[in-house]
């Protein structure tokens, strides 16, 4: 008996396993951060410095313009999905692992921020334009994309539904809001920007709405990647960390 309370006085203590929430906040405010700033400056620069090269389409203006192709802006949107996919795909790895059904949610989830990510890259859905034309006519609205346009982000919304479904809690709903703040400002600002070119308006009120779109999108696809985020957490064996699925 003395000898037994003495091994069970010496025998080392085993770490109790402690799951940590993955928790990004500083990450994910830098992001942030740097989204409103990219919008900001593309809509503020070439208002508020007098030069050539911020102004009549200068090369730095023409840089940070939202509106054109090969600008920073785009770079920046096109990177965020990149990550967003990444993240869901790590996601997905780790629910697979996990034993969880969910899992293949996750993976048409990244898929479909990868293929919005080369869509933002290429302006595909702008290609698009013809289908609609051959589907509908409207006078003198400009934007016949958004016809076929609606149609694919009718699909992307209810893969990323059927991915809410499946998750609780803050993942959901940041789910459900980082698609319906993407959807949203990518549709609904295009649709009203359409709507103003219809009407003859091209000044700082048409100008706002796609800053004011692309700021949206980006926020969408922050939202997203906090979801991501929340449904993992890092499990701490001893000195050991590994990342857990918690759904």
């Amino acid at each position: 008996m003395a000898d037994d309370t003495i091994s069970r006085s010496v025998a080392p203590a085993v770490a109790p396993v402690r799951p940590l929430p993955l928790r990004l906040r500083a990450f994910g405010w830098t992001l942030l951060g740097i989204s409103v700033a990219i919008n900001v400056a593309s809509m503020a620069v070439p208002a508020l410095v007098h030069h050539s090269l911020t102004r009549n389409r200068g090369e730095i203006q023409l840089y940070l313009d939202v509106f054109v192709e090969g600008n920073l802006p785009t770079w920046w949107s096109t990177g965020l999905l990149v990550v967003g996919a990444a993240v869901h795909g790590l996601t997905a790895v780790a629910a697979r692992i996990g034993g969880r059904r969910e899992h293949w949610a996750w993976w048409v989830s990244a898929g479909l921020l990868a293929v919005l990510s080369l869509d933002d890259h290429t302006q595909l859905h702008e290609r698009l334009d013809r289908i609609g034309r051959q589907l509908v006519t409207f006078d003198g609205f400009p934007f016949y994309w958004l016809v076929p346009g609606a149609v694919a982000g009718l699909l992307v919304a209810g893969a990323l539904l059927v991915l809410a479904r499946r998750l609780s809690g803050a993942p959901r709903w940041l789910t459900v809001t980082g698609c319906a703040l993407l959807l949203g400002s990518a549709l609904g600002m295009e649709l009203l920007q359409g709507l103003l070119i219809a009407e003859g308006e091209s000044g700082p009120l048409y100008v706002l709405t796609y800053h004011v779109e692309e700021l949206g999108e980006n926020l969408g696809v922050l939202l997203l990647l906090a979801a991501a985020a929340r449904s993992l957490s890092l499990v701490r064996e001893g000195s050991r960390l590994t990342l857990d699925y918690r759904g």
